[in-house]
């Protein structure tokens, strides 16, 4: 029996492996006719400051350049034959949204994820969001390498 997928969430952060992890879940959708869910999460732990106004400031920075990032990935899977998909940009635990709240709201079937991303720091003090995901997803992941 072949698994045939419909929802598929791949996360993003401008990581080479996010990246190729993109171009991979793009191929995916289309051999499966699925709708392709393109998730960029900014760490809410980024830069804390005691400094509300200046956080919001960052923060609002961070999202303008991720939306830029995401229209890019939109252009991109448009290009290559996707006409289903979603971009999504949140503020939270990119580990949690991944690997619960996004496939939960979305019915997600599939989850595709470089094998390491952008944060060195927090890998070396928590774990890679990748690691996380893959041992707490209800839903299948495919790491990318």
């Amino acid at each position: 029996m072949i698994t045939t997928y419909q929802k598929i969430l791949v996360g993003v952060d401008g990581s080479d492996l996010a990246n190729k992890a993109f171009v991979e879940a793009v191929e995916v959708a289309k051999r499966n006719d699925a709708e392709l869910y393109v998730a960029h999460i900014i760490p809410s732990t980024i830069n804390v400051s005691p400094d509300a106004s200046l956080y919001a400031k960052m923060i609002a920075m961070e999202k303008d350049r991720v939306k830029e990032q995401l229209a890019a990935h939109l252009r991109y899977a448009n290009n290559h034959g996707l006409t289903k998909i979603t971009p999504i940009l949140e503020v939270g635990s990119p580990k949690k949204e991944i690997a619960f709240r996004i496939p939960e709201k979305y019915g997600i079937d599939l989850i595709m994820l470089g094998i390491t991303g952008k944060g060195v720091i927090e890998r070396m003090m928590v774990g890679s969001v990748a690691q996380y995901v893959s041992a707490h997803a209800a839903t299948n992941v495919l790491l990318v390498k």
